[in-house]
C-alpha cells in the first residue's frame, strides 16, 4: 500500500515536470518562465483549479498564443479571464480545460469562428457570445455576420477576456472562498503536498526505472546473441 502511494504520488510528480519543461521550452525567457509558473500558481490557488489541469491548459494556450504572435503575458490575460468567469458562473475544471482548449484553437487560427465561441466555449460559458458581443462594441447580428466573415480577430478576443475578468472576479472570488467549494480547495492542497512528496521520491524512482531499462535492453541483446548461436 506504501509503495503504491508513492509510486502514484513520483507518477503524479512526473506528469507535472513533464508539463513544465513543455512550459520552459514554449517561454522566451527564464522571467517568462518564473512568470508563467507564478500565474498557474495564482490561479489554482485562488479559484481551486487543480495543478497539473491548469498547468496542462495555461501550456497549450501559451503554445498558441505566442504562436500567433503574442506572449505569456497575453496568455495569462486569456487564462485568468477565461478561468475567472467560469468558476463565477458555477463551472467545473473540466469546464475550464474545455474552454481553455477553444482558447488555445482560436489563436492557433488567429481567428474567432463560431463554431469555438457559440459551441466549444459558449457550452461553458454561458453568455459568452453575448458577452463577446458587448466587449468588442457589436450587436448580436453584427457579430454573427463578421464570424460567418471571418473578420472577429485576436483584438476581439483580448477585449473579450478583459472584460471577462473585470466583469466576474467579485463572484468568482466569493464561489471560490465558499463553503461549498471546501472540497475543490482540499484537492488543491493535497495535490500540493502530492507533488511535493512525489518530487521528493522522483529521483529514486527514475533511477530504478532506468535501472530497469538497462536490464531490459541487456535482456534484449542476450536473447539476440543466443539465437544467432542457435541459428549457426
Amino acid at each position: 500500500m506504501l509503495r503504491q502511494s508513492i509510486g502514484d504520488t513520483a507518477t503524479y510528480a512526473s506528469e507535472i515536470t513533464k508539463l513544465n519543461i513543455a512550459l520552459k521550452g514554449i517561454t522566451k525567457t527564464s522571467q517568462e518562465y518564473a512568470d508563467a509558473q507564478r500565474a498557474i500558481s495564482l490561479i489554482s490557488n485562488t479559484l481551486n483549479v487543480p495543478v497539473k489541469e491548469a498547468t496542462a491548459g495555461f501550456t497549450k494556450l501559451s503554445a498558441s498564443v505566442i504562436g500567433a504572435g503574442g506572449n505569456v503575458n497575453d496568455a495569462q490575460i486569456v487564462f485568468k479571464g477565461i478561468t475567472t468567469a467560469i468558476k463565477a458562473t458555477g463551472g467545473s475544471a473540466t469546464d475550464v480545460q474545455s474552454a481553455l482548449l477553444a482558447m488555445s484553437q482560436v489563436f492557433s487560427k488567429g481567428k474567432v469562428s463560431a463554431e469555438e465561441l457559440q459551441g466549444q466555449l459558449g457550452e461553458r460559458l454561458p453568455g459568452a457570445v453575448t458577452a463577446f458581443a458587448k466587449a468588442t462594441g457589436r450587436t448580436l447580428p453584427q457579430l454573427s455576420k463578421d464570424l460567418e466573415q471571418g473578420v472577429v480577430g485576436l483584438n476581439d478576443v483580448m477585449k473579450f477576456v478583459i472584460e471577462l475578468e473585470k466583469t466576474h472576479a467579485k463572484t468568482a472570488s466569493d464561489v471560490a472562498q465558499s463553503s461549498e467549494e471546501s472540497g475543490a480547495r482540499m484537492t488543491v492542497a493535497l495535490d500540493e503536498v502530492k507533488l511535493a512528496i512525489g518530487q521528493a521520491f522522483q529521483p529514486i524512482g527514475s533511477e530504478f526505472q532506468e535501472s530497469i531499462t538497462e536490464m531490459a535492453k541487456a535482456s534484449v541483446a542476450a536473447f539476440k546473441i543466443f539465437k544467432e548461436k542457435l541459428m549457426n
